[in-house]
C-alpha cells in the first residue's frame, strides 16, 4: 500500500509559513537539497491545498524553476498531483486533478492502487484534516533553527492527540534537524 508522507520545512515553533505566508526563512543549502531528492525517488503523487498549489504552479514549470532545481522541477512537473480546492475551477499545472473536498473512502483507494508514495508539501489545512482521519503515514520535518512567534501552524483544531514515534534523526551542518515519525 502507498504512504501519505508529509514532508515539511518546520520552525522550532511549529510554523510552516510565517505570518505573511513567507516561507524563505526556511533553509535551502546544497545538503538538504540532495537529502530532500532522495526521498523524491519513491514518491510518484503529491497532494496539494489550495494555497500551496497556487505557490508551487507558478514556480516550478516556469524557466526559474526550472534553472533553481532542475531535478526537483522535473520531478514534481512530471509527477501526478491533486490539489484540494472548493474555489479552483481549472489547474493550469500539468498532471493536476481537482477535487472539491477530503473524502476518507477515496483517499483509502488512492493509498491501494498501484504506484509510489504520496507526498504533501505545505498545505497546513490539508495535512490537519488527514490527520484526523488518521490517514498520514509518516511525518517528516525539517525543523529550522529559527522562532517565528506566529505564523501558519501545521497543525490547527485536531480533536485529540495523536501520538507518534520517532523512526529516524539527522542533524545538517546548517542546524536544520530531520526528524521523521509514525503514527503509532
Amino acid at each position: 500500500m502507498r504512504k501519505i508522507i508529509v514532508f515539511e520545512h518546520v520552525s522550532i515553533d511549529g510554523y510552516i509559513a510565517d505570518k505573511h505566508g513567507k516561507i524563505d526563512w526556511a533553509i535551502r543549502d546544497e545538503e538538504l537539497t540532495k537529502f530532500s531528492q532522495e526521498g523524491e525517488e519513491t514518491v510518484d503523487m503529491y497532494l496539494f491545498g489550495r494555497i500551496t498549489y497556487d505557490m508551487m504552479a507558478s514556480f516550478w514549470p516556469t524557466p526559474m524553476g526550472k534553472s533553481v532545481n532542475p531535478v526537483f522541477a522535473d520531478i514534481l512537473n512530471k509527477a501526478n498531483k491533486i490539489v484540494f480546492s472548493r474555489t479552483l475551477k481549472e489547474a493550469t499545472w500539468e498532471n493536476t486533478e481537482i477535487v472539491k473536498h477530503v473524502d476518507k473512502e477515496e483517499i483509502m483507494k488512492l493509498k491501494h492502487k498501484p504506484g509510489g508514495n504520496i507526498m504533501i508539501f505545505g498545505s497546513g489545512i490539508l495535512v490537519s484534516e488527514l490527520a484526523k482521519l488518521g490517514l498520514i503515514d509518516d511525518y517528516q520535518l525539517l525543523v529550522n533553527p529559527v522562532v517565528l512567534g506566529e505564523g501558519k501552524p501545521l497543525f490547527k483544531n485536531l480533536p485529540e492527540m495523536i501520538s507518534l514515534k520517532l523512526i529516524r534523526a539527522k542533524e545538517f551542518k546548517s542546524g536544520v534537524t530531520f526528524l521523521h515519525y509514525q503514527p503509532k
